[in-house]
């Protein structure tokens, strides 16, 4: 196994057009903010939040004599938590210079973890999204896996928080400013089908379990699962909806965890709620429900100076 941390290959490339595309088409009647940033020649906020997975993609594999994946390993992961700052827009078609490193793995509970951070910027080197990702390496439980971590000490992985040298070029600031705590943002409740879930995978097919039934339930799972951008896409929608199109392109933090899969089928209703607003930040606390149980919970701070 490899030691770490280690640095992955960097990547330096547009980001392929079909994908912020797809990404729209996937929301549906629901994607009309998402739409407008398309429109104008911007990367909708959920895609610049799948940069690390972006990063793993491209990442040089040597093929299997069969052609197919190790036993029970899930291409990417299946996302736990993703903390992730954007600190400036990405235009479409823009040059992007993407590094990073696979920083912490960590067993808990049977399962296998990863923590991976990456760095998105532009040619010039301006800093576009900073992330740290933690994912499930498998997605099945490991009956006598022992707790164990190895690489860097949770401590010692650095997370951008929000950025306020962004804020000032951001559009939405005067409703931003107008936000008192207790506001309410109520989205759309949505069904994610499987359709969605293929349109949004564009037959790159990165990741099956997202896509493909029969390699769902080879993974343990009862049917595909939408992926953690495409989820936390319906929020991201909600919250511009309210606030306007540019609004989380401008210094923005998430925080947020997956507590429960959303497959493919079933409706999700996003909320949040402001519980802290000064002249220089807001805070929300953020909220997906699925059908049965809770499936996203987090934060969100936005600068505003």
């Amino acid at each position: 196994m490899t030691e770490l941390p280690q640095a992955l290959t960097t990547v330096r490339t547009p980001m392929p057009d079909d994908l912020p595309r797809g990404a729209v088409e996937s929301l549906g009647s629901c994607g009309r903010a998402s739409r407008r940033l398309l429109d104008a020649g911007l990367v909708p906020p959920d895609v610049l939040t799948g940069m690390t997975l972006f990063l793993l993609a491209s990442q040089p594999r040597r093929p299997r004599p069969d052609g197919r994946r190790p036993a029970g390993a899930v291409a990417g992961g299946v996302w736990v938590r993703e903390q992730v700052t954007i600190h400036q827009p990405v235009r479409l078609a823009e040059e992007l210079v993407v590094t990073g490193e696979s920083a912490r793995r960590f067993s808990r509970r049977g399962r296998r973890y990863g923590v991976t951070t990456s760095e998105t910027r532009a040619a010039d080197g301006r800093l576009l999204v900073s992330s740290c990702t933690t994912g499930l390496l498998r997605y099945r439980k490991q009956e006598g896996l022992e707790d164990a971590s190895e690489g860097r000490a949770e401590q010692e992985i650095a997370v951008f928080g929000p950025d306020p040298a962004g804020a000032s070029s951001n559009p939405a600031l005067p409703t931003l400013r107008s936000l008192v705590p207790g506001d309410r943002i109520e989205g759309e409740r949505s069904r994610v089908t499987l359709l969605m879930m293929r349109v949004r995978d564009k037959g790159r097919g990165d990741n099956p379990i997202h896509t493909d039934p029969e390699v769902a339930r080879r993974e343990g799972l009862a049917a595909p699962i939408a992926g953690g951008s495409h989820v936390l896409a319906f929020l991201h929608e909600a919250l511009m909806r309210a606030w306007g199109p540019e609004s989380l392109l401008h210094g923005a933090h998430f925080d947020v965890q997956w507590r429960d899969q959303t497959f493919a089928g079933a409706c999700i209703t996003p909320h949040a709620v402001v519980v802290s607003a000064t002249p220089e930040l807001v805070e929300l606390s953020l909220q997906i429900e699925g059908e049965e149980r809770t499936a996203l919970v987090g934060t969100l701070a936005v600068p505003l100076a």
